[in-house]
């Protein structure tokens, strides 16, 4: 038996991309939702959050607005600042929305070690 598989169905396409990006959406306990880049720039992988109640508005991005950039291994504690598994992170001090808690971290850390394999 064969499957037939849609060439532009991306799940199958094992050629590798340019600039591959894994999206996550993380929600804080007050609701507010944020979209999650994994990204990779040179040798360096990223996380990107926005805030998505500004996706597809004028002068922001189809992500929403662009909120924190953050090393991955920032976040996973790899680099000598501790994760932030079990902890909250607050994005930008300047607005008080900006934040993720403890469960949204711990959502946001097990999707990161599951998911950057693929940005090797």
């Amino acid at each position: 038996m064969s499957i037939l598989v849609d060439p532009n169905d991306l799940r199958y396409d094992k050629r590798p991309r340019k600039n591959p990006q894994y999206r996550k959406k993380i929600t804080n306990d007050k609701g507010i939702s944020f979209n999650v880049i994994l990204s990779k720039e040179g040798k360096a992988k990223y996380i990107t959050f926005y805030d998505l109640r500004y996706k597809d508005k004028p002068f922001f991005s189809k992500y929403g607005q662009q909120v924190a950039k953050y090393y991955m291994n920032t976040l996973l504690g790899k680099d000598g600042y501790g994760s932030i598994k079990n902890r909250g992170l607050d994005l930008y001090g300047g607005v008080d929305d900006w934040y993720i808690d403890s469960n949204a971290s711990n959502k946001l850390i097990n999707w990161i070690e599951k998911t950057k394999h693929k940005l090797n």
